[in-house]
């Protein structure tokens, strides 16, 4: 009798052993279910924001680059500009203001009626108004050449009008400083043509200036 209840006993150990081995092992592939069914959420997860990562250093890289193209049509001239009328009407302004200066020059030092003060007040104003003509064709050349400026067409065809002004004015006023000093100059040779001839009336010396 005492055997067999050592038999029962053992069996029901070895069961109850067996059973909460079984258990053991049920509740371990749970989790490893469970731990599966986590990581691949989290795989997922991982993916969607890295691809919503990408997603957004893509867009920024785009908006980059428009912005950077943007930028360089600006920079960019268009052809059009080059060939606007005022373009050539400027540097034509220029080349007017230039040869005004050489014939009243010529005719000063050929004619030699205005010395000393008179002539180097005359250089000084056509050198103020070169040194200004210079200064407009630079920023002419800057707005019309490509990677200098960041601006719309609208905005250099106003700045190129306005350099047309500056020349516009400067063209007139060289202009009338040539004809003043070419009075003065006829003027002094009148005075010198009255003062010659009052000698010869008067019998005096007309070698004299």
């Amino acid at each position: 009798m005492k055997k067999i209840f050592l038999v029962v006993l053992f069996t029901a150990l070895a069961t109850g052993n067996l059973q909460a081995q079984a258990k053991q092992q049920r509740m371990l592939l749970e989790q490893i279910a469970a731990l599966q069914v986590y990581i691949g959420y989290a795989q997922k997860g991982y993916s969607a924001v890295k691809k919503g990562l990408n997603t957004i250093g893509e867009f920024k890289r785009g908006e980059f680059n428009l912005h950077t193209d943007y930028l360089n049509s600006l920079k960019t001239v268009n052809p059009k500009i080059k060939k606007y009328a005022r373009v050539t009407e400027i540097i034509g302004l220029q080349t007017k203001i230039m040869k005004s200066y050489k014939s009243l020059h010529q005719q000063i030092r050929q004619d030699d009626l205005l010395h000393g003060d008179e002539v180097d007040y005359i250089k000084r104003v056509f050198e103020r108004v070169i040194k200004n003509c210079d200064t407009n064709l630079d920023e002419l050349l800057t707005i019309v050449t490509d990677g200098n400026l960041e601006m719309k067409d609208d905005e250099r065809m106003k700045r190129i009008d306005m350099i047309y002004q500056n020349m516009l004015d400067n063209y007139a006023f060289s202009e009338s400083f040539s004809n003043e000093t070419k009075i003065l100059a006829v003027s002094k040779a009148t005075e010198l043509k009255e003062a010659k001839n009052s000698r010869v009336l008067n019998g005096i010396n007309t070698d004299l200036p």
